[in-house]
């Protein structure tokens, strides 16, 4: 037999659900950026997969509240939502423009700094597209809109540099 659904009910619980996330993340934000500032990088993965999880499961609600059959309802959700996600990418973005600065201040990069440099940049790049467009763009606090050319000069710097940040020239090949 098929479960009755209610969407309305189910996406208040997710957005409940999306708070807690929230938490989570925060707190692995603050983790990572203890962890770098300190040279290690095994609180990285935390702050990694909690991003990851909130983003996948804003997926999720965005499709339960696309279920909800009253336009000004559904709305009001999406609001919340926006709210919700507007929130985590800024923190997200500010925690990424920390972690990728704490790298490149380091003295002598240890295991798995390259990584984090990388993914970083990645999310950079993807934040800040994500963020400059609409429906984000104009729900911006004013401190991300510096955030957001910040990164923009993180980017530039980086993309200039890059050949030698990263090493793209293969390695010669040791003699036989």
């Amino acid at each position: 037999m098929a479960r009755t659904v209610n969407p309305t009910a189910e996406a208040e619980r997710f957005l409940g659900a999306l708070d807690e996330k929230s938490l989570a993340l925060d707190a692995a934000i603050a983790h990572a950026k203890s962890g770098v500032a300190h040279s290690s990088f095994a609180a990285y993965k935390t702050f990694s997969d909690a991003a990851s999880d909130f983003d996948g499961f804003c997926i999720l609600i965005e499709y339960r509240i696309k279920k909800i059959p009253g336009d000004a309802e559904r709305a009001g959700f999406e609001s919340r939502l926006l709210t919700a996600r507007v929130h985590a990418m800024t923190r997200m973005l500010k925690a990424s423009i920390e972690l990728i600065g704490a790298v490149a201040n380091q003295k002598e990069l240890p295991l798995g700094a390259k990584d984090v440099f990388l993914r970083e940049l990645r999310s950079i790049y993807n934040l800040k597209n994500t963020l400059s467009r609409p429906p984000f763009l104009g729900q911006l606090p004013g401190d991300t809109t510096h955030d957001l050319d910040l990164a923009e000069k993180i980017l530039r710097e980086i993309i200039d540099k890059a050949p030698a940040l990263l090493e793209l020239t293969p390695a010669d090949p040791e003699p036989a």
